[in-house]
């Protein structure tokens, strides 16, 4: 195991200070609450000081949202080495966009204007859960074609999957990327699910549904998840 020098834990640490401040800015005020200089009087330093780690409100952000999907992918892998299904992936989710409802905001609201994620920054980070979902839709099919017959399941989606299969092609590359080889089947439906965990989910957040829901969003989402047979 490396040693770090003190200089370089010092660093560590000063890093750790700046994401807790702007994650609680975030949780404040939402983006618009972001400020190096906000951060840098908290820290007791002067503005200059903290551009040595963090060069641009755009990095900040970077950090920022990276350390939210680590977070939510955290929480979700907690609650899928308890019980694996969609319907825990999709609950956890639910219950850490409650609990960050401005960081949800950050990583699946309405896009930044002006800003544009980096791909080697935040891609991994943010396609963790998607992945985790994925690996439960493709055990479900294996579990589906083990009880029905391989034949049999394959031969009644594939006339819909087969018309998809070129539109596809973008997100098979992307998961190629990843190391990952799932077929258009299992792609199609971890679309479908994520789609309507999602929806469901920024609905809640942002009042799309109007008032009424806050005793009853973890009975919704498990409609939702039950409906699309996952």
């Amino acid at each position: 195991m490396t040693e770090t020098t003190p200089r370089q834990r010092a660093r560590i640490e000063t890093e750790a200070q700046i994401t807790a401040i702007g994650n609680r800015m975030v949780d404040d005020d939402g983006v618009d609450g972001l400020s190096l200089r906000a951060i840098a009087r908290e820290l007791g330093v002067v503005s200059s000081a903290v551009y040595r780690y963090v060069k641009s409100r755009d990095e900040l952000l970077t950090i920022l949202i990276r350390d939210a999907f680590t977070q939510i992918a955290d929480a979700v892998d907690e609650a899928l080495a308890e019980h694996r299904s969609v319907e825990t992936l999709a609950l956890t989710m639910l219950d850490w966009s409650r609990s960050h409802p401005n960081r949800w905001a950050l990583i699946y609201g309405t896009p930044i204007a002006g800003y544009e994620a980096p791909r080697e920054e935040t891609v991994v980070p943010g396609t963790r859960i998607m992945i985790a979902l994925a690996s439960l839709v493709a055990e479900s099919t294996t579990d589906t074609e083990a009880a029905n017959g391989a034949g049999s399941a394959q031969g009644a989606q594939s006339s819909e999957v087969q018309e998809l299969s070129a539109t596809l092609e973008p997100l098979r590359r992307g998961l190629d990327e990843l190391g990952l080889d799932y077929d258009d089947s299992v792609i199609l439906e971890t679309i479908t699910i994520w789609v309507a965990v999602i929806g469901l989910i920024n609905g809640l957040r942002f009042g799309q549904f109007g008032p009424g829901f806050g005793d009853v969003e973890d009975d919704l989402m498990s409609g939702v998840v039950g409906r699309l047979g996952a």
